[in-house]
Parts: C-alpha cells; sequence; structure tokens
C-alpha cells in the first residue's frame, strides 16, 4: 500500500482498517472487533482534531449520535484522501456541522401546494370589511 499523503502520525494500516468497516461480521469474536476498530476510529480522530474540536465532538455525539458518527467517518475518510493537511479546530469542526445541518434542513423541508377552487373561503374574507 502507497502513502495516502496523511497528516503527520496518522499510518495508512490504521487509516485502511477504518475504510474496510463493513457492520456486522459472522465472526463470533465480533464485538472485539468492534471494539478494536471503535479504539483505531478514535486514535486517528485524536489525530486529526484538535483537543478542543474531539471534545466538541464527543458532546455532539451524546445529542445527536448518528450525525457524530457520520462526521467521523467523513473526517476519516478526508484524511485518507490526503484532503486534511493539519488539524482540524473547533471553528472549522463547528462550520462542518452547521453545513450538514443546512444540508438536513433543505432535505426535510415541505411544500405544500395550496389549489385554489372556484368558490374558496378567502372570497368571503372580502366582505367582512363591509362589515364594520
Amino acid at each position: 500500500m502507497s502513502a495516502m499523503n496523511l497528516p503527520p502520525g496518522v499510518t495508512a494500516a490504521g487509516a485502511g482498517d477504518i475504510a474496510g468497516m463493513s457492520g456486522f461480521s459472522a465472526d463470533p469474536n465480533q464485538q472485539a472487533q468492534k471494539q478494536e476498530q471503535d479504539a483505531q476510529k478514535a486514535q486517528i480522530l485524536k489525530q486529526i482534531l484538535t483537543p478542543e474540536a474531539l471534545e466538541r465532538l464527543g458532546r455532539v455525539k451524546i445529542v445527536k449520535t448518528a450525525k457524530a458518527e457520520a462526521l467521523e467517518m467523513k473526517l476519516i475518510q478526508m484524511a485518507m484522501k490526503g484532503e486534511i493537511q493539519k488539524q482540524v479546530t473547533e471553528d472549522v469542526l463547528i462550520n462542518m456541522l452547521e453545513t450538514a445541518g443546512a444540508e438536513d434542513r433543505e432535505k426535510s423541508k415541505v411544500k405544500f401546494d395550496r389549489r385554489r377552487v372556484v368558490c374558496d373561503s378567502d372570497d368571503s374574507d372580502d366582505n367582512d370589511d363591509d362589515l364594520m
């Protein structure tokens, strides 16, 4: 495996092991493997995030586990691709969280298409002005 331009301290073997996570396996040592993968993921995050950013991510994970885990995987993938040249600061992490939140809001937006009919109730509101 060739060097992938990872930040200093991140090894290609550790990052490659994380990329191969597929979830469930038929191995009876599944729990031990998951703990090992979690430890490797935590080690990589510790290397690519500043202590403040790591703490912030931990707090977000308590409240929004799925969102934090998705961001963790995105950060690890970015590090493997060489897109992260130095440690990610708390401000950058907050920006990434806000961007992900904006994308979620766009996806969940509901638009109502109100169709008008000939005898709409809004027409009766115009006659209320004559009564006053």
